[in-house]
């Protein structure tokens, strides 16, 4: 029982260790891309520290419409924390 205690609390120590690590670093804006290739708009909430709540309405869209997928991704890439739909892929993002 001594030994399960003494897992669980260094396993606790360690990851208590490795979120305060990652909340602290600076955003990757590859990372955020590939989130929002795989599911439209978590890429944006990815770039606001992953507040509010969950872009529903564009990851749905997303998967129906490339488009959406793909202006997504352009504007996780460039940096954007802003969660609303933008058609107009063609366009650069604004930041």
């Amino acid at each position: 029982m001594k030994k399960w205690l003494a897992v669980a609390i260094i396993m606790a120590a360690l990851t208590g260790g490795m979120t305060t690590a990652t909340a602290a670093s600076p955003k990757d804006t590859g990372a955020a891309a590939l989130l929002s290739l795989v599911m439209p708009g978590t890429g944006e909430w990815y770039n606001n520290n992953w507040q509010g709540s969950f872009p529903w309405g564009e990851c749905i869209i997303g998967h129906i419409c490339f488009c959406i997928q793909f202006s997504s991704a352009m504007d996780a890439a460039n940096g954007n924390t802003d969660t609303a739909m933008r058609v107009d892929f063609w366009s650069a993002p604004i930041k």
